[in-house]
């Protein structure tokens, strides 16, 4: 009677691992107990840090894993039909493109967790990426941690996807479709530290629209925001693709220029003043008119800039002294 119970639960068991829509791979990681036999040995404290600078141990301590049972699901996800293929991929997967995420599984194995959750891409035999979800949970005897672990995988692409799209969106300005203020400010600090840790030049350009108010009030803010659609393309399209562009508010857009100094910066404006300059805007086909700008520009380094504010400030003063100048106008400082 008891046996057949058992046979039962067996039988039970089998029937949900299989069934499951979420792909579960039940493997045998005993090669990780020989892998912390040997970081004892040498008195290794710090995993992650061993792990990284041997990656190539790292690698085939994973390759010796092997694995005893894997359902329907998990075939289907990575287009597999037997366990060394499966096996193949995994290998595949984790030590030539996402060895990072391979590390942080071992340092929460060998430090006594009994779980560990990450995520990370899978090629596809179409070349396209899948968004993977992993979780990882040991199973069974403590004398035995690593040889039995349940893994976990689902395909979490279609939800990647629209969280890169509402970033992307809460990135960008909604009329200009430029980065907006709060994300320039963040890309040209970033682009600041790289500089002063690579020793890099950078420079930053404040755009000031020249009367672009007379435009709103002579022919309404629905014609203004066109036109300033109409600006926010030929003013990215005049500079480089690493170059980044924002806009900083209402009329003013905000330019990063990596790697490039003030003179070179000078050069691009220089550009972007005369591509102004030979366009012509209408309204209603009977006015025409023209936009002026006016450019200010500054430049890393300087013992003048600690942070991207020290850098926009600079520009912006730049700009004014334009203004004050009579606009239509290049200044650097």
């Amino acid at each position: 009677m008891k046996k057949a119970k058992n046979r039962m639960r067996q039988s039970t068991y089998k029937e949900i691992f299989n069934s499951s829509p979420v792909a579960l791979i039940e493997m045998d990681f005993s090669s990780l107990s020989k892998m912390r036999k040997i970081l004892d040995e040498k008195t290794v404290t710090n995993y992650r840090k061993y792990l990284m600078e041997n990656i190539m141990i790292t690698k085939k301590t994973f390759g010796g894993f092997r694995i005893v049972n894997a359902n329907k699901a998990a075939y289907e996800l990575f287009g597999t039909r037997s366990k060394r293929q499966l096996k193949e991929h995994l290998t595949r997967t984790f030590t030539a493109h996402s060895s990072d995420l391979l590390v942080e599984q071992f340092v929460a194995l060998l430090e006594g967790d009994c779980e560990f959750a990450g995520e990370f891409q899978h090629k596809t035999s179409g070349r396209k990426y899948r968004d993977i979800f992993l979780k990882l949970r040991t199973v069974g005897a403590k004398s035995k941690p690593f040889s039995r672990v349940i893994m976990t995988l689902q395909d979490i692409t279609i939800w990647k996807n629209l969280e890169r799209q509402l970033r992307k969106r809460a990135q960008l300005d909604g009329l200009t479709h430029l980065f907006n203020h709060s994300t320039i400010m963040q890309r040209l600090e970033q682009e600041l530290i790289r500089a002063k840790r690579y020793g890099l030049s950078l420079s930053c350009m404040m755009i000031d629209l020249d009367f672009f108010k007379v435009i709103n009030d002579k022919f309404g803010h629905q014609k203004g925001d066109q036109i300033l659609k109409r600006v926010s393309k030929m003013i990215k399209n005049c500079f480089r693709r690493v170059d980044i562009v924002g806009r900083y508010g209402g009329d003013e857009f905000l330019i990063i220029l990596p790697q490039t100094k003030s003179q070179l910066a000078q050069y691009a404006a220089q550009r972007l003043k005369k591509t102004f300059g030979d366009t012509v805007f209408s309204y209603r086909k009977a006015i025409t008119f023209h936009i002026t700008l006016s450019i200010g520009i500054a430049g890393y380094p300087t013992k003048k800039v600690k942070d991207a504010k020290d850098l926009v400030a600079l520009a912006d003063k730049a700009m004014y002294a334009c203004k004050a100048a009579g606009r239509n106008q290049i200044k650097i400082v």
